[in-house]
């Protein structure tokens, strides 16, 4: 079952129970942005270097998401769907304690300029991906867009 099927009125009872579980998720992830930049200031504090705490937060950003998204496909119930959800968005929030300050890190009187170039990468991966991911879906399955995915990790982590 699709997740917009799990998380409908018809398993919340209202339009209001169903969108109050909906903004769950965004709601975690502001907390767990400010959670996770405090862990960063701490780590800094106590003599982790920058670089390291930039890459465990990034860790935590990436490898979060993954795992609760991967779970998705095994819930059964709207609650479950919300969780893995909200779980999902408050981990990938420890990624701005990462990506966002190493802006300011590489060039303070550029950063702005970083921020915008790095955030139009993203935005041109996410229309391509999003393209390819349909095309493959017209032809195929998910699956075959999870091995794709895989096979580029792969290959990239071969080369370095």
């Amino acid at each position: 079952m699709a997740i917009g099927g799990l998380i409908s009125n018809r398993n919340f009872g209202s339009l209001i129970g169903s969108g109050l579980l909906c903004v769950l998720p965004w709601l975690t992830m502001a907390v767990f942005a400010n959670v996770g930049g405090w862990i960063a200031d701490t780590l800094v504090s106590r003599g982790l270097s920058i670089t390291a705490v930039r890459k465990i937060m990034q860790s935590i950003g990436f490898l979060g998401p993954a795992f609760f998204l991967t779970q998705l496909s095994h819930v059964r119930t709207p609650a479950m769907a919300v969780l893995c959800m909200a779980c999902s968005q408050g981990s990938d929030a420890f990624s701005q304690s990462g990506l966002y300050s190493n802006h300011q890190d590489i060039g303070p009187r550029y950063a702005g300029v970083l921020l915008g170039l790095s955030n139009t990468a993203g935005v041109l991966a996410g229309v391509f991906g999003t393209a390819a991911t349909g095309y493959i879906l017209q032809r195929g399955s998910w699956a075959d867009v999870f091995y794709i995915v895989i096979d580029f990790s792969w290959a990239y982590i071969k080369k370095k």
